[in-house]
């Protein structure tokens, strides 16, 4: 074999191994897929009466839920982990109700008191509740004092039947993510993303999820407050911007 011969078959040797190795890693690493809920029912006036005020923060970014707020969210987790953002270190009281009509709630177990941290939160239901029902609707509350009144947010969400979900086994983080968020499984997505993340951060996935969620709070129907969810959207969009 001529010289030149040879280095022409260790080029194309090269190439090929460079294009092998490439569609290996593209393969191999899943896309991440977007959070685009197709079913966005409209949430109930229990949580569209929440009000647009500061909270506690006058200056920045206020106390927010890192779940979708003007639509219903859904779950496959009786016990599924609540987000939301603080810009202050100061207690906050969780509660939790089941809803026995298309508008009326019922409280399910007790106020729970919780020492927050600046950035995001985390809770996973605690054991002292029961466990959440299939087919159910709920609606979870954050409440914090500031010095002259008291701010409150609320989510809610249905808990969806977990058989109806293919029985995978994940291979990674990004995987679990790119399944959750193709199935409108905001709750789930969200607890895989933060599983990489340090105490109080959202992460570069984290961050994503949060803008698509962002996204997804498009105005519903006609008797909705557009300044009110603008504002959130903004919010939403400024933490995941600065990856808090």
């Amino acid at each position: 074999m001529s010289h030149q011969h040879l280095v022409f078959w260790q080029n194309k040797h090269r190439l090929t191994s460079l294009v092998v190795g490439a569609v290996f890693l593209i393969t191999a690493v899943p896309a991440f897929a977007q959070f685009k809920p197709r079913d966005r029912k409209p949430a109930s006036d229990n949580t569209r009466s929440g009000g647009s005020r500061s909270g506690c923060s006058p200056s920045g970014i206020p106390l927010t839920q890192l779940a979708p707020q003007t639509f219903i969210g859904k779950t496959a987790s009786k016990r599924p982990m609540l987000a939301w953002y603080m810009s202050s270190s100061q207690n906050a009281r969780f509660q939790l109700y089941e809803f026995d009509s298309a508008n009326s709630v019922k409280k399910i177990g007790e106020v729970k008191e919780i020492h927050t941290t600046v950035g995001i939160n985390k809770l996973k239901l605690p054991l002292e509740y029961p466990e959440l029902t299939v087919g159910k609707t709920y609606l979870w509350q954050i409440t914090i004092d500031c010095e002259n009144d008291t701010i409150i947010r609320r989510a809610e969400f249905t808990v969806i039947n977990p058989q109806s979900l293919a029985k995978n086994r994940f291979t990674s983080i990004p995987e679990s993510i790119n399944y959750y968020a193709e199935n409108d499984l905001w709750y789930e997505a969200l607890e895989e993303a933060l599983k990489t993340t340090g105490n109080g951060k959202l992460g570069q996935t984290g961050a994503t999820l949060v803008k698509e969620l962002a996204q997804s709070e498009m105005l519903i129907g006609d008797n909705v407050d557009k300044k009110k969810i603008q504002q959130r959207i903004e919010y939403l969009q400024k933490i995941a911007s600065e990856r808090i």
